[in-house]
């Protein structure tokens, strides 16, 4: 059963679409004539598989009207249906009905589009592109399916397609601000770095807290080697939200003053006059670890979380070059202290346990890896870590269980094989603990673990 026409409708501020459609811009900026806008319009947007597209302009604003005479009740409702699945993230059987739809109607720009976002979830970008294609070619004026086929080409890095389909989204839809992200995204990526520079400024225009933005317009102006402004977006990013994930990220690459660093070498104080904004200690603090300068690093982020003792980024940083440098007991102070800001982070429980096992404290090791990995951290080091502290405790067989675990995440975990091979000792299983070991000792891998082994080996063997 059918019913008829189905209406989509959308508006082209000509002003506004002059900035960012480039193959209209001539025709859309240069003529106040209706009659030459009309016809170039027309001849752009008219070229559709289905349906009738209907323009009208009034002034400097043109509106569209795409109308399909007959839509299929039947395949609405399984529309309707897959979009309830897709809601629930069940995209297979969302897809499963759009095809249904489609094969009831096969005319109809919304089955395809969204078939082509549920593609886009999948990873499966070909077919994705496909769809979000045709729907375009039924219907031209589909910004939004622009919008996502721009973000898909922007995923396969094809920056060029990206950036087309983006700028004819956005001359629709020209306060987007993800179809304004993407677009100065792949404008920076092709090096257009003036144009990734307006757009970014546009979208603070729109959305003056939005980091993204500015942390954007920092990176271009890093690459064109304007520190002043780069360190002022920077800044920004901190200033707007500074617990949030871009922040640490801006904190290291804020570029300091490097005569500051030099002064420090040269004496054990130091100074924070030195540096014209806080933040500085903290980029030159992350760049001394990079170049493994360790103690310089600890030292800086020392100076910088007694002032600022509430960035939890900062205390966790502080801590790993603190175990860098072998300060076990201020490394584990501060991660302790990173814990206390945001008890939900896996991450800073899982170093302080390695501390608290160097420390041979073995039941807060114990404790501190259990609740980091029931955090989620399920890495090969969490996973080593739970079976060497259980094999302390004389759990063996959990031990076993991780440390199996560990070197089936990661092949090459040395210290899983060792302890693995430890515990099959203890439990008397010569022929299993040997084979570990002589893979230890016959590895490609430099580490003094081979000489445990061997040691251990040689023990074996005289029992």
């Amino acid at each position: 059963m059918a019913k008829a026409k189905k209406l989509i409708a959308s508006t082209l501020h000509l002003d506004s679409a002059v900035e960012f459609s480039e193959s209209s811009r001539t025709a859309l900026d240069s003529s106040n004539n209706e009659q030459q806008l009309f016809d170039h319009l027309n001849e752009k947007y008219k070229c559709s598989k289905a349906g009738e597209i209907h323009i009208s302009i009034e002034g400097r604003t043109a509106q569209f009207k795409w109308i399909l005479p007959v839509v299929v009740q039947e395949a609405e409702e399984l529309h309707k249906q897959a979009l309830a699945h897709a809601k629930n993230k069940d995209y297979a059987k969302a897809i499963t009905l759009w095809i249904k739809a489609i094969s009831l109607n096969p005319v109809d720009p919304d089955y395809y589009f969204n078939a082509g976002i549920a593609f886009f979830e999948q990873n499966n970008y070909r077919e994705a592109i496909d769809n979000l294609d045709y729907a375009l070619q039924l219907c031209p004026i589909y910004y939004k399916a622009s919008l996502i086929l721009g973000t898909v080409y922007l995923k396969l890095r094809k920056f060029e397609k990206s950036e087309n389909h983006l700028r004819e989204s956005i001359a629709f839809n020209h306060e987007n601000t993800l179809a304004l992200l993407n677009l100065a995204t792949a404008s920076s990526v092709l090096k257009k770095y003036d144009d990734g520079i307006i757009i970014f400024k546009k979208i603070a225009e729109i959305n003056p807290n939005e980091v993204r933005a500015y942390f954007g317009m920092a990176k271009i102006y890093s690459l064109q080697n304007k520190i002043t402004e780069a360190n002022e977006c920077y800044h920004k990013v901190v200033d707007i939200d500074p617990k949030g994930p871009l922040a640490a990220h801006a904190k290291r690459l804020i570029i300091a003053d490097k005569s500051a660093t030099k002064e420090l070498k040269k004496s054990a104080e130091i100074n924070l006059a030195s540096y014209q904004n806080l933040d500085e200690v903290f980029s030159e603090a992350y760049s001394a670890y990079l170049f493994s300068d360790y103690k310089l690093s600890a030292d800086l982020y020392k100076k910088y979380v007694s002032t600022k003792s509430d960035d939890e980024q900062a205390w966790y940083s502080f801590g790993e070059a603190s175990l860098r440098c072998g300060a076990l007991e201020t490394a584990l102070n501060a991660f302790q202290k990173a814990i206390d800001l945001n008890p939900s982070k896996a991450l800073y429980f899982k170093q302080a346990a390695l501390c608290l096992d160097m420390l041979n404290r073995y039941d807060d090791a114990l404790n501190y890896i259990q609740k980091a990995h029931q955090k989620g951290k399920n890495d090969s080091v969490t996973l080593m870590l739970l079976g060497k502290i259980y094999l302390r405790h004389n759990q063996f067989d959990k031990a076993v269980e991780f440390l199996q675990q560990a070197i089936k995440r990661n092949k090459q975990n040395i210290s899983a094989e060792y302890y693995l091979a430890k515990v099959y000792a203890k439990q008397g299983l010569v022929d299993q603990a040997s084979e570990h070991l002589y893979w230890i000792i016959n590895s490609k891998i430099k580490t003094p673990l081979k000489t445990k082994a061997e040691k251990l080996l040689n023990e074996i063997k005289q029992t």
